[in-house]
């Protein structure tokens, strides 16, 4: 694992090491603190930046779970003689804190993969220190790398990443002496940043923190992951048989490389060979989760900006009432309803109802896919910023390289809810379609109107000049039968010759 690093003259083993927690919230297989507390007196700090949590794709819901992840990691670094500091400030003012309080020291934290706001924020972060002649170390976190210079090496580059050792945590901390005037022992003042809180409660999903993440990835490796392949699609059944991993991969729970090394050595003790293939269809979605995370590590205006602006051009009206009926699941189709109220109570739903949900308001409605986006992400315990705007541009239909999927809720429906039981699990009033509110739209003229629209923007030659572009920078170097076989796996029928012939003319 080679570090990023901004060299500095200053160095010495008694140079304080300053561990910045981000989206890393554990003590096993961290850099960052193993190379800190291999090299000298050590401070581990986790700060609440109003400039990036007060933006619109964080939640209340977010926070509570980092809380959670942070109390978890507190009673791991204390046991073994640490602490860990926190401030509610941008990240200047905190260091020249410590600056003022120690003197020269080294900052380490893994790369973070986000939005324009965090990116900015690291390069904010990376001009103060190589001002004040300090070194910030970054390592790597997940098998996405950084500068990366073709999509040839990723494959290459994702396999050396995982099967690197995974680091185990110190046995004793040795900490710096002082407090900084900025910050404090105690999280209490994070209670007082205004965070976004609309329809959004306290996390009522799944509980943050390291020992909740190894505990789930074992409930899954002893037997739950054998039903994972005929679950995955039906959003009742996906949310106990998938590994439920998701939101501590996140939030930096448990890490990628070790979630695969344990999952890849279930294979190796033999298994049947229809759970081999659940497995498999489960460490390739480990493998497409980096995937995804470097497009927005390489473009992150992906967040803000569409993809191919060619699909600007038909999403200019906008109803805010459609809007709010599908945020609050209200829009009078059954499956789309039950979906937006399963993310309000638990944070969670399977990947083909989130790609539904998004196709609803985007395709269905015709509704610019920035603002779902936002609201998606402060629903989403899990949200991954890589993989959330990724996929939300991809079901939206704007890369321009991938299909245009318009979903049919009531078919959908049919198809993987037949028994209803996730529609009255989460629409208690459900009894039918006759006593249910009137839908918002006629989903089939509707998904008629926006087949014609969007097919017709992608097959236009300026669109289709952009779309070669973004997909030489983008696109999977996986062979297309990979790709069609894991498609399929996904439940996605008939994944289209014209994308399979894309990524193998790519490769």
């Amino acid at each position: 694992m080679i570090p990023k690093e901004n060299t500095s003259s200053t160095g010495g083993e008694s140079l304080l090491q300053v561990v910045w927690l981000k989206r890393d919230i554990r003590i096993y297989d961290h850099a960052p603190i193993v190379e800190a507390t291999r090299t000298g007196p050590t401070l581990i700090i986790y700060i609440l930046e109003p400039s990036i949590w007060q933006a619109k794709d964080m939640s209340k819901r977010h926070l509570a779970f980092v809380v959670e992840s942070l109390r978890s990691l507190e009673h791991d670094v204390r046991k073994r003689g640490g602490f860990i500091l926190y401030a509610v400030s941008e990240m200047e003012p905190v260091l020249e804190s410590i600056f003022q309080q120690y003197g020269p020291f080294r900052l380490l934290a893994h790369e973070e993969y986000g939005t324009p706001w965090t990116f900015e924020r690291d390069k904010k972060v990376h001009r103060w220190m190589r001002l004040r002649g300090l070194s910030f170390v970054e390592y790597q976190h997940f098998g996405v790398t950084r500068r990366l210079r073709s999509r040839q090496q990723f494959n290459h580059l994702w396999r050396r990443y995982i099967e690197a050792d995974v680091l185990q945590p110190p046995e004793r901390f040795v900490m710096g002496d002082k407090i900084p005037t900025r910050l404090s022992t105690s999280m209490q003042s994070f209670a007082n940043l205004d965070i976004n809180g609309d329809w959004v409660d306290a996390n009522l999903g799944q509980k943050g923190g390291e020992r909740e993440a190894h505990r789930q990835l074992k409930k899954f490796l002893s037997g739950t992951y054998a039903d994972y392949l005929k679950s995955i699609s039906s959003p009742f059944l996906a949310e106990k048989n998938c590994s439920r991993l998701s939101p501590y991969l996140a939030w930096g729970n448990i890490s990628l490389r070790y979630v695969v090394q344990q999952s890849e050595s279930v294979l190796d003790n033999g298994v049947e060979r229809w759970a081999q293939k659940s497995m498999l269809a489960y460490l390739s979605r480990c493998h497409w989760h980096c995937h995804f995370i470097q497009r927005i590590e390489d473009q992150p205006d992906i967040a803000i900006r569409t993809l191919n602006p060619a699909f600007d051009k038909v999403r200019v009206d906008w109803n805010e009432e459609w809007f709010q009926k599908w945020a609050s699941g209200t829009t009078g189709v059954p499956l789309i309803d039950a979906g937006m109220r399963a993310l309000h109570q638990t944070g969670w739903v399977n990947f083909r109802m989130r790609a539904i949900l998004v196709s609803f308001v985007c395709n269905t409605l015709l509704l610019d896919w920035r603002k779902p986006a936002e609201h998606l992400a402060r629903l989403f315990i899990d949200y991954e910023p890589g993989i959330h705007y990724s996929q939300v541009q991809m079901q939206a239909g704007v890369t321009g390289f991938n299909t245009i999927r318009i979903y049919n809720p009531y078919k959908q429906a049919e198809d993987h809810d037949p028994d209803e039981r996730f529609i009255r699990k989460y629409i208690p009033e459900w009894d039918g379609p006759s006593t249910y509110i009137q839908p918002i739209i006629d989903v089939e003229q509707a998904n008629r109107v926006a087949r014609d629209i969007l097919w017709g923007i992608k097959k236009n030659s300026e669109t289709r000049t952009i779309s070669k572009k973004l997909l030489a920078r983008h696109g999977s170097r996986k062979k297309a039968s990979v790709v069609q076989m894991e498609f399929e796996l996904d439940g996605i029928k008939g994944l289209p010759l014209e994308q399979s012939l894309q990524y193998n003319k790519d490769s």
